[in-house]
């Protein structure tokens, strides 16, 4: 089973000849890949400031960002120490408007697609026989440190168009994508609206509970908003002996009870028990590194001390089971002695001491990798990865903040979402008169429709700060009939609460043909308010409703 880790997870450094494993899901299909590509950048962060950039390696491994016109720039090898990067920044549009176009003219190969909302990002690169990028990195000495950034990865090459969103370095501003080609249609839907703020209040809760400093990996902006949650990975303290009592507990277990491991595919199925500090399993090449007890660096990183993963050989299948099941906590369960196809994910993070980030991530996000082996599970079972792959696309759309939560830098961190972020219309927590349906929006997933006079819809808790916002945008489609029109009514904490603003909609010239359209805040709202959309008007369906927002 390949893992889906990280690229670029290190240190910010990646040096461009980095090669891919054999195993990698970039192998390949049968179709062959056109060199362009088309790329939509959507901005639905609820900011208007939003830049994107495209990063990676040509087909020769030499390092290249994609510009706004969609050439691949390759970087000049400096003559002497670290160099700035030239800006190749892509100004997207104000949040909602049409995504910006960008032609990719040519394969980029272990690549990233980089959001920054208020600021621009720093880029370096470092002098060598291939050029190394120094890319923002997850500590506090970073010069992006203080902006508020997300990316989501990629490979585009002749074989096909591979993307993911990972958790495996941090959780930050949602990224959604789709695709379109000889695969059909797909998407990978954004972290669900307010999960980034649950994921931070749980590790703040976690470490009331048990002392461990999980706390220490929400990082937050000057003013308290949430910028990201780092993982373990990247804690900026020492967890020290975080995992000495579950560890000694598993030793102890099994110096008794053989522990079998299956590598799955080919590799077959390997027991052992503990003898002496290590456990040994019958006929496995450890290649000089014994399984003794990991720290937990070695646990939460699954890259180095007694889980080094040797590569794509019998001791790395092993070491990569291992791992995943120390960072679920699942070898002291019901069926724990047989990894991975004995414990259900359903037995996963049961221990008091276990990868709380990972637990909060599969909790809150519905898709996407929390530590570099998260593949790993029973044989047969369904990748919890977010991921496209088409041998032969088409179109390729990435947007960030479509269906996100606290994001943008003006969370609490209390559970709320914040205002600012968009909001997807099918996320309410209460509902009267509507229906879901599929949605062929940027972004795909579902709208709110069969809209007529009396229905509603709620959303709990958004979090509008200290000041009233100036404008309420939404996303809204229709094909009424002729003279059928009705009204989107904004109202706080109630149905017949302080309506805040209005937009007047009709036919737009179909059920499916999205526009945004914008309304002036005429009362104010700040704090944290339920916020009530009230349809008022024609008896019969006058709207659909995609995504909705405020912007400052």
């Amino acid at each position: 089973m390949v893992s889906r880790r990280s690229f670029l997870a290190a240190a910010g450094v990646t040096t461009a000849a980095a090669a891919l494993s054999p195993l990698s899901p970039f192998a390949g299909t049968a179709s062959a890949a056109s060199a362009t590509l088309p790329v939509s950048l959507a901005n639905n962060s609820g900011s208007n400031t939003v830049y994107a950039y495209i990063s990676g390696t040509d087909s020769t491994g030499w390092p290249v960002f994609v510009s706004a016109n969609g050439a691949l720039n390759r970087l000049p090898n400096p003559s002497s120490a670290v160099t700035p990067i030239a800006d190749y920044a892509i100004p997207l549009g104000a949040s909602g408007s049409a995504p910006t176009k960008v032609n990719m003219a040519g394969y980029v190969i272990g690549g990233r697609v980089w959001f920054s909302i208020g600021k621009k990002l720093q880029f370096f690169v470092n002098p060598g026989t291939v050029p190394g990028v120094v890319q923002p990195a997850l500590v506090s000495s970073d010069p992006n440190w203080a902006t508020n950034w997300t990316f989501c990865e990629f490979t585009f090459n002749s074989a096909n168009l591979y993307a993911n969103i990972s958790y495996v370095d941090m959780v930050g501003l949602p990224v959604s994508m789709s695709s379109t080609g000889s695969s059909g249609n797909q998407t990978v839907s954004p972290l669900p609206s307010g999960a980034l703020a649950s994921i931070a209040s749980g590790l703040q809760t976690q470490h009331a509970a048990d002392g461990a400093p999980w706390d220490k990996l929400v990082i937050s902006d000057s003013s308290g908003g949430i910028l990201r949650v780092l993982s373990p990975s990247h804690a900026p303290v020492d967890f020290g002996g975080y995992w000495n009592d579950y560890l000694n507990r598993v030793w102890s277990h099994y110096a008794s009870t053989p522990l079998t491991i299956n590598g799955q595919g080919s590799i077959g199925s390997y027991t052992g028990t503990v003898s002496g500090n290590a456990i040994v399993f019958s006929g496995l090449n450890t290649n000089g590194v014994a399984f003794t007890k990991p720290s937990a660096v070695d646990i939460f990183g699954c890259a180095s001390g007694p889980l080094y993963n040797s590569g794509g050989d019998a001791r790395g299948a092993i070491a990569a089971r291992l791992a995943a099941a120390l960072n679920r906590s699942s070898l002291l369960v019901a069926g724990g002695n047989n990894q991975p196809d004995g414990v259900a994910p359903s037995g996963y993070y049961q221990d008091a001491i276990t990868n709380h980030y990972a637990r909060l991530v599969h909790k809150y996000a519905s898709i996407g990798y929390a530590f570099p082996y998260d593949d790993v599970g029973p044989t047969g079972s369904a990748p919890v990865d977010g991921h496209i792959q088409d041998g032969a696309p088409t179109s390729w759309t990435i947007s960030l903040g479509a269906g996100a939560g606290s994001g943008t830098g003006t969370g609490t961190g209390t559970g709320s979402t914040s205002a600012y972020a968009t909001v997807q219309a099918e996320s309410y927590a209460a509902q009267s008169g509507t229906t879901t349906e599929s949605c062929s929006d940027t972004g795909g997933g579902s709208d709110v429709g069969y809209i007529a006079n009396g229905d509603w819809l709620k959303y709990a808790s958004l979090d509008f700060g200290s000041a009233s916002p100036a404008q309420f945008v939404a996303r809204l489609a229709s094909g009424a009939a002729a003279g059928v029109s009705g009204a989107i009514q904004v109202r706080l904490d109630s149905t017949s609460g302080t309506k805040i603003a209005e937009i007047d909609f009709g036919n737009n010239g179909g059920w499916q043909n999205w526009q945004s359209v914008p309304a002036n805040i005429t009362a104010s709202a700040t704090g944290v308010h339920d916020v009530y959309l009230v349809f008022s008007g024609s008896t019969s369906d006058f709207a659909n409703i995609n995504w909705f927002t405020f912007t400052k």
